[in-house]
């Protein structure tokens, strides 16, 4: 029986990767309720597949099977757990097209873009295994003369790991390469809207030597995603709890895990600034504003949602930005190559874009392009690339537009004239929100100063893109806890012991 319900112009060259199963312990498993839920092509909103829906108790088995798992595997030497993160990264490249094609049916993203997501996948997991054989500890000269001190890293044990619809490939290499590296097992949750790019990593990673039960991937339903998230926080085997996902989420996981203790990174929502100075290159800024935006159609956590754009300039940045958009960004099927702009994941995405045009409009913004209409047919979930104008500068009253206050998620931008430097400061730090933002300015003591003064965990200067494996990636306020990539990902995922000899 095939797995796909839906037909779709791509012929897989490993049919073996798409499943409808749970992987625990080393073994593909459906649920003992039978129950499925549905998985749908956002181009068409149509089925694609039904994916087995587990139970609580199942979650539980999932993770004491990584626990038993962690007894072994901690031991592993590292350069074994090095050779075999190498293999894993070699199995997805070689099926880097499959997994994009998966990426594309259930999250609508265009091919070509999928491809590229499956490459950044790829890029932390060559990354971590740089690093597993630099995991150390530190000797310390002890006061006492008769002691001597040395610390040492160990792995934390199972690492629960709920990963995001937006990213489904890199943000499971991401957190399970990290974890993994450093000796730990793993439990990984996707989203219920795309849980095949997880499965079929799994397919890949039982492939490449690692012992049974080191990674577990389990599949839920919306429905069921809550109950098995508490399993997950209040199962006192799971060590460290990783998300990326909305706040509200995080906050809740947060407080569940503070109740045994648990580690927790938290990559959560965004609501990044992008401004444009006085004497920005107009140009290059408007090509930067394209990339933060509307890569993914805007539906990533670092998008730029708050556009401020120097009152002198505006007028040249908007003619730039209206000449751009229908030259770079090229609407069609997501399986066509020459896509490069696909539609949103559902209809709840649909909705909070619209929400925000309308509101954006009825507080006096003027449409400079794009809309709601759907464009030529282009499916249920489309919305065109859209760009507004605030009709007048920063006011209080430009704080009470939706997007000022929450993520828009969407193609959808809306430039605001401001006239200092300390304003737009000041706007772009009046959120709760600090993940990213971005900024052009050709003066040097400009960059410094307004780098420091905003308050984000990534600043991109002159730059719209601000993600990669050795930069560490992570917000501050309430956009999250820890980071993940950079030079030290690893020990993220470690406890510190103190040993003191007596001698």
């Amino acid at each position: 029986m095939s797995v796909l319900k839906k037909q779709i112009p791509y012929t897989f060259k490993d049919p073996s990767l798409l499943d409808t199963r749970s992987f625990i312990g080393g073994e593909w498993v459906s649920s003992s309720s039978n129950k499925t839920f549905p998985v749908y092509d956002p181009e068409d909103d149509a089925l694609a597949a039904e994916i087995t829906d587990l139970t609580r108790p199942e979650i539980h088995n999932a993770i004491s099977t990584a626990h038993t798992a962690f007894q072994t595997y901690r031991h592993v030497p590292p350069r074994q757990r090095r050779f075999m993160l190498r293999a894993w990264s070699d199995a997805i490249k070689a099926h880097a097209s499959d997994l994009a094609a998966i990426c594309t049916l259930e999250l609508g993203k265009p091919f070509t873009e999928s491809l590229g997501t499956v490459a950044y996948a790829v890029s932390f997991l060559d990354w971590f295994e740089t690093l597993t054989e630099h995991v150390r500890g530190e000797s310390i000269v002890a006061n006492r003369a008769d002691n001597r001190i040395v610390t040492v890293r160990e792995p934390q044990g199972v690492v629960a790991a709920v990963t995001p619809w937006n990213s489904p490939v890199a943000m499971i290499t991401r957190k399970v390469g990290a974890a993994i590296a450093a000796g730990n097992t793993v439990v990984v949750k996707p989203a219920p809207e795309t849980p095949l790019c997880a499965i079929a990593l799994a397919k890949l990673f039982e492939r490449c030597g690692f012992p049974s039960g080191v990674l577990n991937v389990v599949t839920c339903s919306a429905e069921t995603t809550a109950e098995c998230g508490a399993e997950m926080c209040e199962n006192r085997l799971v060590r460290h709890l990783s998300f990326t996902g909305s706040t509200a989420v995080g906050m809740w996981l947060h407080s569940e895990c503070a109740k045994t203790l648990k580690r927790t990174s938290m990559e959560l929502g965004g609501n990044a600034p992008f401004i444009v100075f006085e004497d920005a290159d107009v140009e290059k800024a408007v090509e930067g504003l394209i990339t933060s935006k509307f890569r993914s159609s805007g539906q990533t956590c670092v998008c730029a949602n708050r556009v401020l754009v120097h009152e002198s300039v505006i007028e040249a940045f908007s003619k730039q930005l209206l000449k751009r958009i229908p030259e770079t960004l090229v609407a069609g099927s997501v399986w066509d190559k020459k896509t490069s702009f696909g539609p949103l994941y559902s209809s709840k995405g649909v909705a909070k874009v619209k929400r925000h045009f309308e509101d954006a409009l009825k507080q006096g913004a003027t449409l400079l392009t794009g809309g709601l209409e759907d464009e030529k047919g282009r499916g249920p979930n489309f919305i065109p690339p859209t760009a507004l104008r605030v009709s007048a500068n920063l006011t209080s009253k430009t704080s009470d537009l939706a997007f000022s206050s929450e993520e828009t998620f969407g193609p959808m931008v809306a430039l605001i004239p401001f006239k200092t430097e300390e304003e737009a400061i000041r706007y772009a730090n009046e959120t709760n929100a600090g993940l990213a933002s971005y900024f052009y300015t050709k003066d040097a003591s400009r960059q410094w100063r307004v780098a420091e003064a905003l308050e984000s965990g990534m600043v991109g200067v002159q730059v719209g893109l601000v993600s990669a494996c050795e930069q560490p990636f992570g917000g501050i306020k309430q956009s999250g806890i820890g980071r993940e990539g950079g030079s030290t990902p690893l020990e993220e995922y470690t406890e510190i012991k103190s040993i003191t000899f007596g001698v």
